[in-house]
């Protein structure tokens, strides 16, 4: 090992030695070797010999070499033409990008065909505007008038740039149909119409657009699309009539906004009325449709097809019910001769509707009012039956999603509405496992069965509410038992495998 140490000192010192002498080239001689006095002209007191001056043939006076004054190149322009942007109220700075200017030469300023400067001279009687040092036009508090092309003109060179100055500008916005603005406007379409729309904004920067319909967006109103600020409605229908509005934003100043309003004429449409309406020997019953139209539509009745007039048996009445109207029947002391279909019809100019209504002494159909959860998976179910004559029999059915067969219960819990005359409230609680459930109900009075009510939904959760408002869920005995097995299981059975893989791994290393 000595022996190597001894050999790398021994190269090193004859490196030493030898560097030196490399690092001065060959062909460098020394510095008193630079000069030739052989050749250089001596006279006998070893002075030099200079040429007399007054030998030059030159006549100065003359000579347009040294008369003429120093020039450096020719202006050049770096662009022709270049943007500057600026918000109100800002000060502009509008560069004349030119290289080579020298003092011969002189810088103007125009906007459009007014002069406003010429060389350090400001022409224009507008103090916000001055020219710098460095021949750039200054704009301070800069407003919308300020907008245009500006034009830097080089002279005596034939040079000019053009500078836009683009002042950014809160947006404005209109609402077009085809090229006719229509903001502000009620528009009047016909159902089946094909609506277009376009919102036109104008604004720096370049506003974004978005149209509502009474605070909501389009997207969620049926029918509706929008593509690039234009409203399409395919297929006008009813629920069309309404007032949209386009608000148009870019960040400067505040958001512009316009609106149209929008109806579409429609034939009638029927909203409401009840199938079956129960009644009882010598009563007056009123049998009704709540309706829309535009134009307003004309409510009429008829029986086996045969229009009914208005007299001692029949009244027929229009009214307003809500947002809606409302065409009323009148049946005066009825009789068993008066049972049966009566249908309601509503026509306008464009078209007409009709709804068949049974005039019965049985039950109405029950109406389902809800139910309630209760402790143990009971549900309580409440509904409601209309009936002037007593109630003498309730069938309650229910049938867990998937299954065959329903299975049917006799409520008997049954009360008159406290101020409704003729509408019975009945409750029944059912126990139901976790699940999708369907009820419905029929009744029966003195007259006969009812039919079938709609069915109502019931969906029984594993958590349910018990007596002090607590939650609880029950989970099965596989669900608790793996659970047991995370929490409380002990140490992971892998545990050997790298207690092992620990130990080899630290022997190798050592």
């Amino acid at each position: 090992m000595m022996e190597f140490w001894k050999y790398v000192l021994l190269i090193s010192l004859v490196i030493g030695f030898i560097a030196p002498g490399l690092s001065k080239p060959a062909n460098i001689k020394d510095a008193q070797d630079d000069y030739d006095y052989e050749n250089m002209q001596k006279d006998d007191g070893d002075d030099y010999i200079y040429d007399d001056d007054e030998n030059l043939s030159v006549d100065k006076s003359y000579n347009t070499e040294y008369n003429r004054v120093p020039q450096g190149p020719p202006p050049v322009l770096e662009v022709l033409e270049t943007e500057v942007n600026a918000k109100p109220g800002e000060t502009a700075r509008l560069v004349c990008r030119a290289k080579n200017l020298s003092n011969t030469t002189v810088v103007s300023w125009n906007f459009g065909d007014t002069l406003l400067t010429m060389g350090q001279n400001k022409l224009s009687s507008n103090n916000r505007i001055s020219v710098d040092r460095d021949t750039s036009l200054i704009i301070e508090n800069v407003n919308q008038s300020d907008d245009g092309l500006y034009t830097c003109k080089i002279f005596p060179h034939d040079l000019s740039m053009k500078v836009k100055l683009v002042v950014s500008r809160s947006p404005s916005v209109s609402i077009f149909e085809r090229e006719t603005d229509v903001s502000g406007e009620n528009r009047t379409y016909r159902e089946g119409d094909r609506i277009i729309l376009e919102c036109r904004s104008k604004g720096n920067p370049e506003p974004t657009i978005n149209w509502s319909s009474h605070g909501l967006r389009l997207d969620r109103v049926d029918g509706i699309t929008e593509d690039k600020g234009k409203l399409v409605i395919e297929r006008a229908e009813h629920h069309h009539s309404r007032i949209y509005q386009c608000l148009a934003t870019n960040g400067i100043g505040e958001p512009a906004h316009a609106t149209v309003t929008i109806n579409i004429q429609y034939s009638p449409k029927i909203t409401g009325h009840k199938h079956e309406f129960n009644t009882g020997e010598g009563y007056d019953a009123e049998l009704f449709c709540n309706f829309k139209s535009d134009p307003a539509g004309r409510g009429m009745w008829s029986r086996d097809w045969n229009y009914v007039t208005e007299g001692q048996k029949y009244r027929i009445s229009e009214q307003t019910h809500g947002h809606h109207n409302r065409t009323v029947l009148l049946v005066r002391k009825v009789n068993k001769s008066d049972l049966g279909f009566y249908q309601c019809l509503v026509e306008n100019s464009l078209g007409r509707d009709t709804k068949n209504i049974s005039l019965i002494y049985e039950p109405e159909p029950a109406h389902f009012d809800g139910y309630e959860l209760q402790v143990d998976h009971l549900v309580l179910l409440n509904w409601t039956v209309r009936s002037v004559q007593p109630l003498s029999e309730i069938l309650l059915y229910y049938q867990k999603t998937n299954d065959k067969q329903w299975t049917s219960v006799k409520p008997i819990v049954a009360e008159k509405h406290k101020e409704h005359s003729g509408i019975w409230v009945i409750q029944h609680r059912v126990q139901l496992s976790p699940g999708t459930w369907h009820a419905r109900v029929k009744s029966r009075n003195t007259e006969g069965w009812s039919k079938y009510s709609e069915a109502q939904q019931i969906n029984v959760p594993t958590i349910y509410t018990d007596s002090e408002d607590q939650l609880f869920e029950k989970l099965d005995s596989t669900e608790t038992s793996g659970a047991t097995r995370i929490l409380f299981g002990g140490f992971p059975s892998n545990l050997v495998t790298i207690l092992v893989a620990s130990v080899l791994f630290c022997v190798r290393w050592t």
